[in-house]
């Protein structure tokens, strides 16, 4: 009886020990990078477009959208509405060129963290818009979890802006 449990410690053990290891997969985090850059262009192409349907295909159903305004917290659908109501007005046109672009792929390459700066003459053409999204592959297509964008001012003239807003 007392031999019972050191039978069973080594049972488990054997069959812990003979389980296959997982192979690991070695990440080009270059390749990686270069197929987001593709990715971010096809995004930005279809958003200055406002092709809505490309847009939300590439947005995860339970992603997060956060806008320039401190109220502006979206769900995929909120922003599918907004998004719309831009394509139905006739005067909006969004244009820009990414004057910078970060991408940081994390370790196993099946997500990463892209920052984007640019000038949107309709918001602002002395404060860049800043756009941090958060992507993951799934079922090897890649989708934004988080997009955000934000107003970047200097910081010298930061006090300036809140004089103006007093």
């Amino acid at each position: 009886m007392k031999k019972t449990p050191l039978l069973i410690w080594a049972v488990v053990m054997i069959m812990t020990s003979c389980q296959p290891k997982p192979a690991t997969v070695a990440v080009d985090p270059e390749a990686v990078k270069a197929e987001l850059a593709t990715f971010m262009d096809e995004y930005n192409a279809a958003y200055m477009a406002l092709d809505i349907n490309k847009i939300t295909a590439l947005c995860d159903d339970n992603a997060m959208f956060l806008g320039t305004d401190p109220s502006e917290f979206w769900n995929k659908k909120q922003i599918t509405d907004l998004f719309l109501a831009q394509a139905g007005d006739s005067t909006m046109k969004i244009e820009f060129k990414v004057d910078r672009r970060e991408i940081m792929v994390a370790a196993d390459g099946k997500s990463a963290i892209i920052v984007e700066q640019y000038f949107v003459p309709m918001i602002s053409t002395k404060m860049p818009v800043r756009c941090i999204d958060k992507v993951a592959k799934v079922n090897d297509k890649w989708m934004f979890e988080l997009l955000s964008w934000n107003i970047v001012a200097r910081n010298e003239d930061i006090p300036k802006l809140s004089a103006a807003l007093e």
